[in-house]
């Protein structure tokens, strides 16, 4: 652990880079980012989509890290967690890692927000019902219900530890071919082509296989804090509608379409966050108005 994370966040803020040990063995790389501004604002629990890197996310975290502290936690199938042969990727498996990191690392009396991207996202939305320590809000950025990996996908998985490498410039072809529109949504190809380039290719091979079979059910309509949803309408590598319609299962959540992913993983991100935290949307809980 000797990089330095000074770029990715605000100037006047510190950086420590850590391991977390979790009771199944897991270890996740975690990186907290401390601020000089207001001790009373919420820290940001910032969990990154899958196997995403903190270079999709600098000029967000570098918004948030003015005013609040940003502890950003890399998910068990990054290559960067440590993990065992017997470990396994399913959503579920990573659900239980973040509920026991947020109650192990986030004191009771610690005020904390929950930022997810896509299957960081999709995370927040199962693990909320079962956190003891509940966030005053959460925000979930281009999130999932199902990630439907099928065909190729699948088959490619199989293999991926022989391979990845050499196949790797035909999946980013047939990506900005077929995937991603590249005039309307440039970043979301640069993006996955930071991902791919850094993963690990058995982890990943095991974690497509693995999410390919999940179906979110039942866990949005159990959210009773303030929730934010942000699609991007031109993206389409995750899919607006199930955007939308997680947006339309948490109650009274407010959803907003920032268009494309030069902006939801801009500064402008950051700021749309913040906002949202410190406003009126902010109201009590509604176990708290009950």
């Amino acid at each position: 652990m000797d990089r330095n994370y000074t770029d990715f966040c605000d100037s006047a803020a510190g950086w420590k880079e850590v391991y977390v040990p979790l009771a199944t063995g897991v270890e996740l790389h975690t990186v907290v980012f401390t601020p000089t501004g207001p001790p009373d604002a919420p820290v940001i629990l910032f969990i990154p989509g899958l196997i995403s890197i903190i270079e999709n996310f600098s000029e967000t975290v570098i918004e948030l890290t003015r005013n609040h502290k940003v502890i950003y936690v890399e998910t068990r199938e990054k290559g960067t967690a440590s993990t065992r042969k017997d470990h396994r990727f399913a959503v579920e498996d990573i659900t239980s890692d973040i509920i026991y990191f947020a109650e192990q690392e986030i004191a009771e009396d610690t005020d904390y927000v929950m930022v997810g991207y896509s299957l960081g996202a999709t995370v927040i939305a199962e693990a909320f019902s079962l956190l003891k320590h509940k966030p005053l809000s959460v925000i979930l950025i281009q999130p999932n219900r199902s990630f439907p990996f099928k065909g190729i996908a699948l088959f490619l998985a199989r293999m991926a530890k022989y391979i990845y490498r050499p196949v790797l410039p035909l999946v980013k072809w047939y990506m900005r071919t077929f995937m991603i529109d590249i005039k309307s949504d440039d970043e979301m190809y640069r993006i996955n082509c930071r991902n791919l380039d850094t993963a690990d290719p058995a982890r990943l091979g095991a974690v497509v296989r693995q999410l390919s079979t999940y179906r979110m059910e039942g866990c949005l309509e159990q959210i009773s804090v303030p929730a934010m949803v942000v699609v991007a309408s031109r993206d389409r590598f995750h899919s607006h509608g199930e955007g939308t319609g997680i947006a339309s299962l948490i109650p009274g959540a407010h959803c907003i379409d920032m268009e494309d992913n030069k902006r939801t993983h801009g500064p402008e991100m950051g700021r749309v966050i913040c906002d949202f935290i410190s406003s009126q949307a902010q109201k009590p809980s509604q176990a708290d108005q009950l």
